[in-house]
């Protein structure tokens, strides 16, 4: 009889550790869940609903692989052949518009809407960046980043850049987790997602070797299977340019520091929240809180070699530098930490609040620009197109369908502009220093002494003209 009430004392005990430590584990599970969703959702107020307007150039390029009936192994063909960045995301493209309908949409012409829906699936990957920046960081860093219009703007874009963000911020983790796992599988992420990856892995496993030792690199094993992608990866590399006229002063090395927060003093204070905690933790964190900001110095050493500075990168380093941010901010004091929440929650408010000022993807007017093309075919028959970028000429084809001649100008159209039709259409991109750019000028200076010659749109810097004879 004893023996039994003390067994089942025994038992009731058992029962009481087993019940507390499910709930615990349920508490924590809700903890956390609330913390991700407070990130994903302030991620989402700031960035939603999709913009509609047209692609811009870089998209076009994404559409192009997914909104027509092409297969994943033509996908990766193009991607070698065309552009200079790894398959990860376009093939992810690929798949979601497969997924949702879209795949084969344009065919027949852009459908309404088209660009809104595309643009769901890097909103999605921002949102889970968001979302574990937050559930790692705090609030600190959910709001630093969440007001941070490079971030947004780039994560409403058709490109991978949020997947790049995503997948550093996973092998940051990774490594501040010590879960080697984790960091090399999102590793190799990020380098079959963008080129820019090794400027932020680099640093980060020089860290984790410091910290656990040389021998932990054994665990980045994973990594040895970008090696099918890494003679393509030579191949893009050397098609690259070292030209200075490109590539932005040293000082924008710095460019994504302060575009962290959206404000330069609230960049600096971030910054010197950063410091503060690699300084208070030099005997543990301190050289990891460091990382992400290391990353952009490296990015324009390795542009001294090849030009790999483009200010449109800058949003996919800001979510581990926001990680970093919230990490440093658990050292300071109550008062201090309140003080930083507190002009970080009137920062987002005010870009939230902002209205149509609040960030968009680039608009180059391509919507507009093919109903004007659409206005010049039923006035002049099978147009002739001058452009002086192939880019936004295939911009222009994805959204215009009729049936003129779209090509590159050449020294021959200066010497002799064809003219035949009575009409020419001349499609401008002054962004960048090329023979085309040069000729497409000098074509420009003759028919204004030749006709009538008009500026039809200029939306985003690509300018539209229309010569015609004087009437």
């Amino acid at each position: 009889m004893g023996e039994s009430g003390r067994d089942g004392r025994g038992g009731g005990r058992g029962l009481s550790l087993s019940l507390l430590r499910f709930s615990l584990r349920g508490r924590a599970l809700r903890t956390a869940s609330f913390a991700f969703l407070l990130g994903a959702g302030l991620f989402l107020l700031a960035v939603l609903p999709p913009s509609g307007r047209a692609f811009w150039f870089d998209e076009v390029f994404t559409a192009n692989l997914v909104t027509f009936r092409t297969s994943p192994q033509k996908v990766l063909e193009r991607v070698e052949e065309e552009d200079a960045h790894p398959p990860g995301f376009y093939l992810l493209a690929w798949a979601y518009a497969k997924a949702t309908g879209l795949w084969g949409s344009a065919v027949e012409g852009v459908p309404e809407g088209l660009e809104a829906r595309l643009r769901l699936l890097p909103i999605a990957l921002g949102a889970i960046a968001s979302g574990l920046v937050s559930l790692h960081g705090g609030m600190a860093a959910a709001l630093a980043l969440a007001s941070s219009p490079a971030f947004l703007e780039r994560a409403g874009e058709f490109r991978m850049y949020p997947l790049l963000g995503l997948f550093w911020t996973l092998a940051y983790l990774g490594v501040l987790r010590d879960r080697p796992f984790l960091a090399a599988w999102a590793g190799l992420g990020a380098l079959y997602t963008h080129y820019l990856a090794p400027f932020l892995l680099l640093p980060l496993y020089g860290a984790m070797a410091l910290k656990r030792g040389w021998r932990s690199l054994l665990a980045l094993w994973p990594l040895l299977l970008y090696l099918p992608w890494l003679p393509v990866f030579l191949q893009q590399l050397r098609g690259g340019m070292a030209m200075a006229a490109a590539r932005p002063g040293p000082v924008l090395a710095l460019e994504p520091l302060y575009r962290l927060g959206g404000h330069e003093p609230l960049a600096l204070l971030l910054l010197g929240v950063v410091l503060y905690g690699a300084w208070r933790e030099r005997k543990g964190l301190g050289l990891l809180l460091l990382v992400p900001f290391l990353a952009p110095l490296l990015w324009w050493a390795g542009s001294l070699l090849v030009n790999t500075v483009s200010l449109r990168y800058v949003g996919a380093f800001l979510p581990p530098m926001a990680l970093a941010v919230g990490v440093a901010a658990r050292g300071l004091g109550p008062l201090a930490r309140g003080g930083l929440l507190l002009v970080l929650a009137t920062a987002y408010l005010g870009l939230v609040l902002s209205g149509e000022a609040r960030p968009k993807p680039p608009n180059e007017g391509y919507h507009e620009k093919a109903r004007l093309m659409e206005a010049i075919e039923r006035r002049y028959p099978d147009p002739l197109v001058l452009g002086d970028e192939r880019g936004r000429l295939i911009s222009l084809r994805y959204y215009w369908r009729g049936e003129g001649t779209l090509r590159l100008v050449g020294p021959e159209d200066v010497s002799h502009p064809p003219l035949e039709k009575r009409a020419l259409v001349l499609l401008r991109y002054p962004g960048w220093v090329a023979p085309e750019q040069i000729w497409m000028t000098r074509l420009l200076n003759e028919l204004k002494d030749m006709g009538t010659l008009k500026l039809l749109n200029g939306e985003g810097g690509v300018l539209l003209y229309l010569w015609r004879e004087e009437p």
